[in-house]
């Protein structure tokens, strides 16, 4: 078609031509024939020259002409053979029609005649559509269950694949237990768990439990410093319990002096950190000189000097463990100054007077902090402060001067030599003690002589220390810097000895305020002190020890007020002194240990006068020199010469009163003269450590490491 369109597009454009031509040819003017021959001559040859091309396109046109003629014949025939279809289609269209309407005669019939059965079946079929959807319903949800069911069979095999392995795995070995038992007891216990490795030995995390208890019921943690034979000494001292671990300050022969921990087995007993290792390989070690080891909750704080120049240095600064090597560390280094400039000398070793404050007696588990005395010093800034109170939670950051009691007045020259003022001893407070969120302690502000200050525990920018009372006024101490004073929370006050210049040394209380700081009693009347010592609450009463002068140093007792202050018991009658000591309270009684006129024995205040404690040993053993006891286990503990005792209460008789009675624990050889270190929440077989040191073959000056425990029989241990 379009070729065709083409062919007619040129016979026009012929046409046109064509008709100009003639059109040119008409319109000349006779008249001027003459004239414009010429033009006309030129005209006709051009006339010439288009009849040429007008001949030509003729000729196309004719072309075109039969090729058109062609294509109508073509479509002619096309036309045709549709018209016949057409025609036939009619045909039966008609026919199906006319049966369309004769079935549909016979269907209107058919229905007027079976209505109720095409009814009937109807609904029938449209409840076996609804079950048919409902059955495809459920097809859909079972094939969904199906696949899941699929998946968790997979799942199971793959489990019961892993567990079969596993149990071809599981096994138990018998071992002899030398680092999960003391060193004194090794025990044949059993390990079971899974052999993973297929090596045949259960190590490590294929341990899922032991069976089996340690032995006995007390023996040597570990010889530190000694891989066989007997316990060695070890200078085992100032212990601590923290997280259930003892912390102990110990020399294995080795690194010298450093800090120590043990659970109370022997692969659990370790030194914590060397402070001051040795300079190279064929050097000594040397000793760390630690100090004033306190615990919080969860962290230790002492005292301990650092390497200066690969030297130890003399002054103790402050140092923090969590109980790791890499979680102890110094604090701060206050002091960074010569002792001696010779212009001045600074009598001053290092901090000192630490008390730890829990974080958990004020506000948060284990935000732990400590109060200290301690003297900032730096030749960098040219300030001296002398001996002032400090507070630390452990961090730099945290790490504050309370207040600086007590301003300088010693001068010292400068490398400018304009000279400074500084303080070369400060007000040396000591005797820090929490009651609640205040901090009691005695010091020297160079005015009032040493008295009786305090200060919030929570430090702002705005607080400080205030002195609660000079009690011996003027310049004079009401107390002895070297004396730690007793101070006593007994219901809302704090009870202390203190001097006013007067009485004498006598026992004083405070609210903390000026006009609630009074004396109590003046026990001793004429003009001797009473020295009131051994203070302790015990039910509704506070119990101390003192002089009248006239029964010698005994048990006295008070409510808090003069008129109910009086002695409690004259145990040596007369003018003799019993000189009560180690007083523990234990269930609402006093025991104490006391001199009856022959010899020191333990005594209770059950009743209303005190009594020496039957001890059930039908040997008649005495018992010499006892000491400070321990409560564990609900019981008190204390050592002598002959060993380790127990006080238990017992009755005798179905509901009688309860007796307290002494029962020796250990009597071995190698336990003579223990002393009774710290008692730990920590747990062998689930029950709680008492930690020891005692003497070996008799040698005093010979302590090592050793434990006690209740025994009671728990055979299965998780890993």
């Amino acid at each position: 078609m379009s070729k065709l369109k083409t062919m007619i597009m040129a016979l026009i454009m012929l046409t046109s031509i064509l008709s100009g031509c003639t059109s040119s040819d008409i319109s000349s003017d006779v008249t001027d024939l003459e004239q414009k021959i010429n033009d006309l001559q030129q005209t006709n040859d051009n006339l010439s020259t288009q009849l040429e091309t007008a001949e030509q396109n003729l000729e196309l046109f004719n072309n075109l002409s039969s090729e058109l003629q062609s294509s109508l014949t073509s479509i002619n025939m096309t036309v045709d053979g549709l018209n016949i279809q057409i025609t036939q289609n009619g045909i039966m269209i008609s026919n199906i029609t006319n049966q369309r309407d004769s079935l549909q005669l016979d269907l209107d019939e058919a229905i007027l005649s079976n209505s109720s059965i095409i009814s009937e079946l109807e609904s029938q079929l449209e409840l076996l559509n609804q079950q048919i959807s409902q059955l495809n319903s459920n097809s859909t949800q079972l094939e969904d269950q199906l696949e899941d069911a699929m998946e968790e069979i997979s799942d199971l095999t793959s489990s019961l694949n892993a567990i079969t392995d596993q149990m071809s795995r599981i096994m138990y070995q018998t071992f002899t237990d030398v680092n999960g038992c003391p060193l004194s007891d090794p025990t044949q216990k059993i390990k079971i768990g899974h052999d993973n490795n297929a090596n045949g030995q259960l190590t490590g995390n294929e341990i899922e439990m032991i069976v089996g208890s340690c032995a006995g019921s007390s023996g040597v943690v570990a010889s530190i410093g000694n891989t066989g034979g007997s316990p060695r000494d070890a200078g085992i001292s100032q212990a601590v319990a923290m997280g259930g671990n003892i912390y102990f300050i110990a020399d294995d022969g080795v690194h010298g002096t450093e800090l120590w921990k043990s659970d109370g087995t022997l692969g659990g007993t370790m030194m914590v950190i060397d402070l001051t290792p040795a300079m190279c390989s064929t050097c000594t070690n040397m000793d760390t000189d630690i100090r004033e080891l306190v615990a919080g909750d969860s962290h230790l704080f002492f005292a301990a000097n650092t390497l200066n120049n690969g030297f130890p240095d003399p002054i103790r600064e402050l140092f923090v463990s969590d109980g790791t090597e890499s979680g102890t560390e110094m604090v701060k280094d206050l002091f960074n100054c010569p002792t001696s400039t010779g212009d001045i000398t600074i009598d001053y070793r290092g901090v000192n007077s630490l008390v730890a404050i829990p974080g958990s007696s004020y506000g948060t588990q284990g935000q732990d902090r400590v109060i200290f005395s301690g003297f900032s010093c730096s030749m960098e800034s040219w300030a001296c402060n002398g001996e002032e109170p400090w507070i630390s939670d452990g961090t730099l950051s945290g790490t504050l001067e309370v207040d600086n009691i007590r301003v300088g007045d010693t001068s010292m020259a400068t490398a400018d030599g304009q000279g400074v003022i500084i303080d070369i001893i400060g007000s040396q407070p000591r005797s820090f003690f929490q009651s609640g969120e205040t901090i009691y302690f005695t010091a020297d502000d160079n005015e009032s002589g040493r008295e009786i200050w305090k200060f919030d525990l929570i430090q702002t920018s705005s607080t400080g220390a205030i002195m609660v009372k000079d009690i011996k006024t003027g310049s004079s101490d009401s107390f002895d810097i070297g004396i730690a004073v007793e101070f006593t929370q007994f219901g809302e006050d704090i009870y202390f000895a203190a001097d006013d210049g007067i009485t004498g040394v006598e026992l004083w209380k405070t609210d903390g305020t000026t006009s609630g700081t009074i004396l109590v009693r003046n026990v001793d009347l004429n003009s001797n002190s009473s020295n009131p010592q051994h203070l302790i609450v015990v039910g509704g009463d506070l119990y101390f020890t003192a002089n009248d002068g006239v029964h010698g140093t005994e048990l006295w007792k008070t409510n808090g007020t003069s008129v109910g202050t009086g002695i409690h018991s004259d145990i040596s009658e007369g003018s003799n002194s019993s000189n009560p000591k180690d007083l523990i309270e234990f269930s609402n009684n006093l025991y104490f240990v006391a001199h009856n006129g022959s010899k020191n024995v333990v005594m209770t205040t059950i009743g209303n006068e005190s009594t020496t404690i039957w001890h059930g040993n039908t040997m008649g053993l005495n018992i010499t020199n006892p000491s400070v006891g321990t409560i564990f286990s609900d019981s008190i503990y204390f050592t002598a010469d002959e060993g380790l005792f127990q006080i238990n209460l017992i009755s005798f008789h179905p509901g009688t009163n309860l007796v307290p009675i002494i029962s020796p624990v250990d009597l071995h050889a190698w336990n003579e003269a223990p002393e009774i270190l710290v008692a730990t929440d920590n747990e062998i077989d689930s029950e709680n450590i008492l930690f020891l040191t005692n003497d070996f073959n008799n040698n005093p000056n010979a302590r090592f490491l050793f434990y006690h425990w209740d025994n009671s029989y728990s055979n299965l241990h998780y890993v």
